[in-house]
């Protein structure tokens, strides 16, 4: 009952009080019209709210960032009594939720098409929360959940354009790293001595013949698996600003893996979030199944991305180049991806922040390119 209807029903008890006590014929008619209203009222929502059935439906579950979602929702309703236009209260694919008001016949079913937007990368249930019936006068109000379970909607995120991360197949590496990664069982040249080589690489006949020093050469393997790490860390943001990022870190690391699967190389991108997997593919095609890993990451579980990192020092022999995506570049973090860098790989790293970068984030780019480490600053 709403505060109209309370001071109507109160208004025509004490209207038929009156006339009970003075006699009052005016006053029997206006009490009686008071209650009668409000009993037709009364039934008029009871009806209604008994009857109403609600079905929806989505012309498609998935839509890029940016895109839009065709919902329709359905209201059948048999109400002997008129009612006042439903208030649905709807949850949208931007992650907000909004009243929406619908005049429905009293018999028969009443369609509409609705064209929501999707602004956010994400995965959101789209459908009717709950539903509001009233009648005409205003007295009474039923407001109930709806039981029919919401329809998800997964937002693609799309990928930014991104440089061809290289590789390190050998050429080019330190000493440390080529001893690191060679194959003693298959020597493939020999040259002549260089301060800092091992003496067990010493041709030692050969050295003897020519009256030098000469060592062998082993070939170094191919390292062509690349390995996209993103910080899927919680974000110390709220709101509009919170989304913006997930849309900047997903985008980026995105448009990496599209560079990576265009060129047919080997991407490998784990993931430690809320559904912890590892996905990879070497073709474009294999693209589409890692968006969708991406929308589904929420950026709301604990994680320690430096630990991350160092779990990947394991899987460095085989990998060529790595791209690293974080919204938090702290000491910790930067000692790890050095410490990747000195095992081989090319490294990249993509630093998501809003605005202009702090003093500590500057310097701590600074440093990773002194070691070496290619640094993308991703302005939000």
């Amino acid at each position: 009952m709403t505060a109209r209807g309370f001071y109507t029903l109160l208004f025509g008890a004490v209207m038929m009080l009156t006339a009970l006590s003075v006699g009052s014929q005016g006053a029997f008619l206006l009490g009686a019209c008071a209650l009668i209203a409000c009993a037709l009222a009364l039934a008029s929502v009871l009806f209604a709210r008994f009857t109403c059935r609600l079905s929806q439906r989505l012309e498609s579950c998935e839509t890029e960032r940016g895109g839009s979602c065709a919902y329709t929702l359905s209201v059948a309703l048999f109400a002997p009594l008129p009612v006042a236009p439903l208030s649905l209260r709807l949850s949208l694919p931007s992650g907000k939720e909004r009243e929406f008001i619908l005049p429905a016949r009293l018999f028969g079913r009443t369609d509409s098409d609705n064209l929501f937007p999707c602004p956010h990368v994400g995965v959101f249930p789209v459908g009717v929360l709950s539903v509001a019936i009233g009648d005409v006068f205003g007295l009474f109000r039923l407001s109930h959940p709806v039981k029919t379970p919401l329809v998800p909607v997964t937002v693609l995120p799309i990928p930014r354009e991104a440089e061809p991360l290289p590789t390190s197949p050998g050429e080019g590496e330190s000493s440390r790293a080529q001893r690191a990664q060679a194959d003693r069982t298959t020597p493939s040249d020999t040259r002549a001595w260089q301060e800092g080589d091992e003496l067990k690489r010493v041709h030692w006949k050969l050295s003897m013949r020519r009256q030098e020093l000469m060592v062998h050469t082993y070939e170094t393997p191919q390292r062509p698996d690349a390995l996209v790490l993103l910080d899927l860390a919680p974000l110390p943001y709220e709101g509009a600003l919170r989304a913006a990022m997930i849309d900047a870190l997903t985008e980026t690391c995105a448009g990496v893996l599209k560079s990576l699967l265009d060129s047919h190389r080997i991407a490998r991108m784990p993931l430690s979030g809320d559904h912890p997997r590892e996905l990879s593919g070497q073709e474009p095609q294999a693209l589409a199944p890692m968006l969708h890993a991406l929308a589904q990451e929420s950026f709301s579980r604990p994680c320690d991305f430096s630990r991350v990192l160092l779990l990947a020092s394991r899987r460095m022999r085989r990998t060529g180049s790595t791209a690293v995506i974080t919204a938090a570049l702290t000491p910790t973090v930067a000692d790890a991806i050095i410490a990747l860098s000195r095992m081989g790989p090319r490294m990249r790293v993509c630093l998501v922040a809003p605005g202009d970068l702090s003093q500590e984030q500057s310097q701590l780019l600074y440093l990773l390119e002194t070691c070496g480490v290619n640094t993308q600053h991703v302005s939000v």
